[in-house]
């Protein structure tokens, strides 16, 4: 069995510690993703209920149609901005992780050095 000196022992703690804390940076992501996806299904319910409701007070009628025309237009702005949020998610996502290897792989190579 190969023995680590103290200065590898330190690496390999730091190393681990990285990781912990790469790993529970994108949990956070998965988070909030899975809170926008939530939040946007809220929204789609939401919207079908106003539409159930306003079809039983009488679609005809000025102000169902208006509030209706609002609240559809406020979905669709909720799904923009999901998935924007998407997409910054997955970008951040990518830059986590590229960062992480390359921190990862500089103390690897400093351990193997040691």
């Amino acid at each position: 069995m190969r023995h680590l000196s103290a200065q590898q022992i330190e690496l390999e703690q730091k190393i681990r510690a990285h990781e912990d804390e790469t790993a529970e940076q994108l949990a956070t992501i998965r988070v909030l993703e899975e809170q926008w996806d939530d939040y946007r299904q809220v929204m789609r319910e939401n919207t079908d209920l106003f539409e159930q409701a306003g079809i039983a007070v009488g679609a005809d009628n000025y102000f169902v149609k208006r509030g209706l025309a609002a609240r559809r237009e406020l979905e669709s702005y909720v799904g923009q901005l999901a998935n924007e949020q998407a997409e910054l998610f997955a970008e951040t996502v990518s830059s986590i992780r590229s960062s992480s290897e390359e921190h990862l792989d500089r103390m690897r190579q400093e351990k193997a050095g040691a």
